[in-house]
């Protein structure tokens, strides 16, 4: 039995920032023999764990919400059940949900003295940088990722290219290590229209702004084009979307990723004989017609 503190290394960065890539990326270049991997996603479905490629005996699922909204319950649970574990994980890797707050999951990872946090990295998507900063939902959990980080990845920028002034900005307020991981494979960002002003609620967010996720299961091959219609025509309430699925017309399993108001595809490593989706967004009525309209694209 292990008796020496388990080394914590918690990915973080925004929704489409890239985690899940990064780590599998890490995972390829070698962990240490006998990690776990934690990973929580906002909502019921947990598709992030899906994703990765590693062993599914050492992934541990979190789902049914953000991972910064159950640090009393599911997180706390879950690393109660790591530490009673033996022989002991060499070493745990956590990837939170893309609104999660990191400086409350270092608080709960700290508390215990047989966990040792390692190191914060947070992904952060350049491309993004300026409608992050400037969405009151998505600026103050941006930040906060930013910020609380060790180690900051920038993707999505060339090696060369100036940083967005925002962005710049935002650095200036952090000692981390910064490096830069240009990815040529993202998508193509639609330009953001101006955000207007609404009605504030008594946290300063617009009324009835809040985060909202739906989860769909498809046991039948969806329309893609019929898919990517109802994304840009709510692409102003829905902010990330990922699932794996089969498109009609299309062999075998494919990983849908929605981000930047952009959409790809890509062969997904594992086939799975249901389609699954979440999408995340602003709640409301908008949120609400899109969710009823992703039910209705399942029925035959």
């Amino acid at each position: 039995m292990r008796t020496e503190s388990i080394p914590v290394t918690l990915l973080t960065g925004f929704l489409g920032a890239g985690k899940t890539t990064y780590l599998n990326a890490c995972l390829q270049s070698g962990i240490p023999a006998g990690s776990l991997i934690l990973v929580n996603d906002f909502g019921e479905l947990n598709i992030d764990a899906e994703l990765i490629e590693y062993r599914d005996e050492q992934i541990l699922r979190l789902s049914n919400g953000c991972i910064c909204c159950t640090l009393g319950g599911s997180l706390a649970e879950q690393l109660a059940q790591i530490l009673r574990l033996d022989p002991s994980p060499a070493a745990l890797y956590i990837e939170a949900s893309g609104i999660a707050n990191p400086a409350r999951i270092v608080d709960t990872v700290t508390v215990s003295t047989r966990l040792r946090l390692t190191e914060v990295v947070c992904l952060v998507d350049a491309s993004q940088a300026g409608r992050h900063a400037r969405d009151p939902l998505c600026s103050d959990v941006w930040r906060r990722q930013i910020v609380a980080a060790d180690r900051l990845v920038i993707n999505r920028i060339g090696v060369d290219e100036p940083l967005p002034p925002v962005l710049a900005q935002v650095l200036g307020d952090t000692s981390a290590v910064i490096e830069r991981h240009p990815s040529a494979s993202a998508p193509a960002a639609a330009a953001a229209p101006p955000w207007k002003a609404r009605p504030a609620g008594a946290d300063g967010l617009p009324q009835r702004q809040r985060w909202q996720q739906s989860s769909f299961s498809y046991d039948a091959p969806i329309d893609g084009g019929r898919l990517e219609s109802l994304f840009q025509d709510y692409a102003d309430v829905l902010v990330r979307a990922k699932g794996i699925v089969q498109r009609a017309g299309c062999r075998g399993s494919e990983v849908l990723q929605w981000s930047g108001r952009a959409l790809s595809w890509a062969p997904a490593v594992r086939s799975s004989v249901s389609g699954q989706l979440v999408c995340i967004g602003r709640g409301g009525e908008r949120f609400e017609e899109l969710s009823g309209a992703l039910h209705r694209l399942g029925r035959r």
